[in-house]
């Protein structure tokens, strides 16, 4: 089994050059894509036919897909896709109430935050309540975890922050993305914390690039297999990152079984734990 634990899909137009992101703070980005990228569910559909990916995790995202297309959308592959929801503001208590509505009206089964866009730190004390409720509805918390511009503020998106969400709300599920690039070693602290696992995005193909496939087996090994969970950032047909991060998973010196954990079996479990 595989699964992808980290896939964006559009809502019309699906064919786009660029991705108009607007901040909580009323600041915008623009993301370049693909040039004419077709970040529809049936291209998603092709490209997990081709890579042999059984389940993807979409997220929606601010400029990209709103939870109630996510949701029309998740509906259509239910074996396929499981909806991670958007909140406006995390620190605001109407995200609370947004979540709740996308969980129980929606269908949507996880959270995700994107502390660069929405102007936080998991280390925010106002963001507690929105990680509670989120707990207490059985939803895995998606958290961006990548210091690169220009949707990133750096002092925002530390994953030694994570450990303070951690001791606050112990019960959360958390899934680091991009595990944390470029502050790797934090992990080596916060992975291995009873409910915390990190997805590969950017972030493995990066580490094996700059230290190689030996360091980087052993640095898997060391934060903890179980904790692992293969992801691609999927933003459009041909999305060159979800085979480089499969065909990378595969050289590594790790057994079989330990592969299969990473690439599917590991979220699989936390999945089924949850819902």
């Amino acid at each position: 089994m595989i699964i992808d634990s980290h896939v964006h899909l559009a809502e019309p137009p699906y064919k786009r050059n660029k991705w108009f992101i607007k901040g909580t703070d009323g600041t915008e980005n623009i993301i370049p894509l693909q040039e004419d990228a077709d970040i529809s569910v049936d291209s998603l559909i092709s490209d997990m036919n081709k890579n042999h990916i059984d389940k993807a995790l979409v997220v929606a995202c601010s400029g990209m897909i709103s939870n109630e297309n996510l949701s029309e959308v998740v509906k259509s592959h239910p074996k396929q896709l499981v909806g991670f929801a958007w909140v406006n503001n995390p620190k605001h208590k109407q995200s609370v109430v947004e979540l709740e509505y996308a969980v129980n009206e929606l269908g949507l089964r996880g959270l995700k935050l994107h502390p660069g866009i929405q102007n936080f730190s998991p280390a925010d004390q106002e963001i507690v309540p929105l990680i509670k409720k989120a707990a207490d509805l059985n939803t895995l918390i998606f958290i961006h975890m990548a210091t690169y511009p220009p949707h990133g503020d750096f002092h925002n998106c530390l994953v030694e922050h994570i450990a303070v969400l951690w001791k606050r709300v112990p019960e959360a599920t958390i899934l680091i993305g991009h595990m944390g690039v470029p502050r790797w070693f934090d992990l080596l602290t916060i992975a291995p914390l009873p409910g915390i696992y990190v997805e590969t995005s950017w972030g493995l193909t990066m580490l094996a690039e700059l230290f190689g496939l030996d360091f980087t087996t052993r640095f898997i090994r060391k934060i903890g297999v179980d904790n692992v969970a293969f992801g691609s950032d999927w933003l459009g047909e041909g999305w060159s990152e979800t085979k480089n991060q499969i065909d990378l998973i595969q050289k590594l010196n790790l057994s079989a079984t330990e592969k299969e954990k990473i690439l599917g079996n590991n979220i699989n479990t936390v999945l089924e734990g949850l819902f």
